[in-house]
């Protein structure tokens, strides 16, 4: 008994600075306990593989109550929701490169003369097989739709040819290597500037910029700079590993790729460098790195669809760079896109990489003072 006591001796001492050190770093015990909640917030309603709704443009070359009808049955099945009507085809074709619908339906000129006789009419639909998620559940909705006649199917009245573009043979990894190329890159970016202020802080090197000669500007950009490179040659690595190891072809212009990276790239490190004005030390630093994480993965289509979020969370991943970088890099290499089908998610990327360089540039002149 006695040797127990000793053993546990100043144990209360022990906890009491524990509880004195806590106290002391409220932020750590912030991030501490706000991390899980926000986690479960994310996993709970940003995960839903139960996608509905799917954005579909219609080519309606009959123009007749029974094709309007019929279009109709199909939204009802909650699964499709019309959000475009165009006059040809390759209208249809052009916005499911730019990523403006997942399902274009094209309905010939003679669908009433046919529908609910003994030769059926044929609708062509096309899909977007870059993400089978969306592609199974549009395949349902012309299964599933009901049609005007009591208790028939429309699918049985309409014979709806599919075609899968962009990856017939539905194969997950052209979907998922690469958007996980940009949650790779994404988090190698932010983490590496995350520590280099607190560091700095940390040595007591901080004090020789405070009493340096060097630009605002020319400091921000020199320590970007050598990130910048590490990680293109990271992004290097990643795409080529991921086209040669798991097949997955590249459609696009690589050149095109690598020169939107760039502003995506200066994006992520400019949130690293943020953070890194912010943290005290570097747990702060690394909390605060892995509260960007998950949001990053979770809220930026990488693994359930963006249609399937609500408006909170929405507005929430409109904020994050990788959530427009995911739609230029699976534009490239998956559907082939080219620049002007991608000028949305362009000019939302280069906008938040100029306010977050201005941001990291201001935290940053604030700090070193």
């Amino acid at each position: 008994m006695t040797r127990i006591f000793a053993a546990m001796f100043g144990f209360r001492s022990i906890v009491y600075k524990e509880f004195l050190h806590i106290q002391r770093d409220p932020t750590t015990l912030i991030f501490a306990l706000m991390t899980p909640m926000v986690q479960l917030m994310l996993f709970g309603y940003a995960i839903n593989f139960d996608v509905r709704h799917i954005s579909t443009v219609v080519v309606d070359m009959d123009k007749s109550r029974e094709s309007r009808e019929y279009v109709q049955k199909l939204q009802n099945t909650e699964y499709l929701t019309v959000t475009h009507y165009v006059a040809t085809p390759t209208e249809a074709q052009k916005m499911l490169s730019r990523g403006d619908a997942r399902v274009a339906i094209v309905i010939p000129p003679d669908f009433s003369m046919l529908y609910g006789t003994s030769t059926r009419p044929t609708v062509h639909v096309m899909v977007d097989g870059s993400d089978s998620q969306v592609a199974t559940p549009a395949r349902a909705a012309f299964q599933s739709a009901p049609s005007a006649a009591g208790g028939v199917n429309a699918g049985q009245g309409v014979d709806a040819r599919i075609t899968v573009l962009f990856n017939p043979q539905m194969r997950t990894q052209v979907y998922t290597i690469p958007g996980l190329v940009g949650v790779i890159l994404q988090l190698i970016t932010v983490s590496l500037t995350a520590f280099s202020l607190v560091r700095e802080r940390e040595n007591g090197s901080l004090e020789q910029l405070m009493v340096s000669p060097v630009g605002k500007l020319g400091l921000i950009l020199g320590k970007l700079l050598p990130y910048s490179l590490l990680a293109t040659f990271e992004f290097v690595t990643v795409l080529t590993i991921g086209h040669f190891l798991f097949n997955v072809p590249i459609h696009g212009s690589v050149v095109l790729l690598f020169v939107l990276s760039v502003p995506f790239i200066v994006a992520a490190l400019s949130m690293g460098l943020v953070i890194s004005t912010f943290a005290q030390n570097q747990a702060q630093a690394l909390q605060m790195t892995m509260l960007t994480v998950m949001p990053s993965i979770l809220l930026s289509g990488y693994i359930a669809p963006r249609d399937t979020l609500p408006g909170f969370l929405l507005v929430i991943s409109d904020l994050l760079p990788v959530t427009f970088y995911m739609q230029i890099i699976r534009g490239i290499i998956v559907r082939g896109a080219g620049f002007t089908d991608l000028l949305a998610p362009i000019s939302s990327l280069i906008v938040i990489s100029f306010v977050l360089l201005a941001a990291a540039t201001i935290r940053f002149r604030k700090s070193v003072e």
